[in-house]
């Protein structure tokens, strides 16, 4: 009678747990969510309803999430006492407070009840491209998200991968508590830990130390010497350091080879594979499981064609002004660092907004590898020829 009363109580407890877990099952949604993106000066964006504000964020996957203190107070944001020291594209430190906010839809499907997000200054280069923000690897923990640039998409799974995907496919990524998607990569023969970042223009960015043991490995070599800064980030430019221009002679993402693929070099603690690898093939990153995939378009080797060619110098807003602020050393006898420039081949520019943008349109609608620049020194206007190089 015990027997038959114990095996009863077994029974019992087996269908509770099954019944259990399969109303467990029954619950989860799965989401397979397609997101069209804007490709917008460099930049992944993707629209986003934060609490019935509807939005548009910048998707970053080498930063952190952050947004615009004005929108923070439209969507009812609530700051939580923490704050948070991050690294901008230029390595600057700066302390932002942490809000936090609610019911985040970042596709038709896919909702955060909460999203905590830095809070930043009103942003130039953000507002430029209508966005509020960006969107780190932590906003996209708990998913799996698919980057497919031919059809400018985002694809947004949970809680699964996308189906027929093997976790063999992929490697390894090291999150670490930022959730970056960073993995292993082949350069010239080495394997270099790279974080794959959306946010960064370009293709490689490798930092000085890296080089110097591709280097040495005979797989690489610089082909000119520069001084100046390296770009604009969240807290304006960078100081002025020894900038090289550099070939790797071959790198290899998850079997697909590269050639000849240039950088341009400088004190950067990461290195960094940016947003153009999305031109050669699909990218994965299954934050859950802290894999990452790469499905190349084709199977060919790719000649990147060396070292990159860039004008001589570099003109950048500065100082409530425009000013030079790379000479690379063909033009060091000839131009100054900190010099303003008032005209760029015709165009002049003192009336222009203080905005990398406006200067960059400029310098890319020239056509041909010459043209000239006026710098004022001492009230004196001065021409003087640039080269693409």
């Amino acid at each position: 009678m015990l027997n038959i009363q114990f095996k009863v109580f077994l029974c019992s407890i087996f269908m509770l747990f099954f019944v259990h877990g399969f109303t467990q099952q029954q619950s989860v949604k799965r989401v397979c969510d397609t997101i069209h993106y804007e490709f917008i000066q460099g930049k992944i964006v993707i629209p986003v309803v934060v609490n019935g504000v509807k939005v548009k964020y910048i998707v970053d996957t080498g930063g952190q999430t952050g947004t615009d203190w004005e929108y923070v107070k439209k969507m009812g944001g609530v700051a939580t006492g923490a704050s948070n020291s991050i690294s901008d594209h230029n390595d600057i430190k700066e302390l932002y407070q942490i809000a936090e906010v609610q019911n985040v839809q970042l596709s038709p499907n896919y909702t955060l009840s909460k999203m905590k997000t830095m809070v930043f200054p009103i942003i130039g280069g953000f507002r430029n491209i209508g966005a509020v923000g960006i969107l780190g690897g932590d906003a996209f923990a708990q998913s799996v998200i698919t980057f497919d640039a031919r059809e400018q998409i985002m694809v947004i799974n949970y809680p699964y991968r996308p189906d027929r995907l093997k976790i063999t496919d992929g490697v390894k990524m090291f999150p670490g508590t930022t959730h970056h998607s960073i993995l292993n990569v082949n350069l010239g023969g080495i394997e270099k830990q790279v974080l794959f970042d959306t946010g960064a223009g370009g293709f490689l960015l490798l930092k000085s130390n890296d080089f110097k043991d591709i280097e040495a490995a005979g797989k690489g070599e610089k082909t000119a010497r520069g001084f100046g800064i390296n770009g604009v980030g969240l807290e304006g430019l960078s100081h002025p350091v020894e900038m090289n221009k550099v070939n790797v002679k071959e790198m290899t993402v998850l079997g697909k080879k590269f050639t000849n693929v240039g950088s341009i070099i400088s004190d950067k603690s990461t290195t960094i594979v940016g947003v153009d690898l999305l031109n050669y093939g699909k990218v994965v990153i299954d934050y859950m499981r802290n894999r990452f995939y790469f499905f190349p378009f084709d199977t060919e080797i790719v000649d990147m064609g060396g070292a990159p060619k860039t004008w001589n110098v570099s003109i950048l807003p500065a100082n409530e002004r425009f000013e030079i602020t790379t000479v690379w050393d063909t033009m060091k006898d000839v131009v100054t660092f900190g010099d303003q420039v008032v005209d760029i081949n015709g165009t002049d520019i003192t009336g222009f907004p203080m905005s990398q943008p406006a200067v960059d349109s400029v310098m890319n609608a020239i056509k041909g590898d010459t043209a000239y620049i006026v710098v004022l020194r001492d009230g004196k206007k001065k021409k003087i020829e640039i080269r693409r190089e």
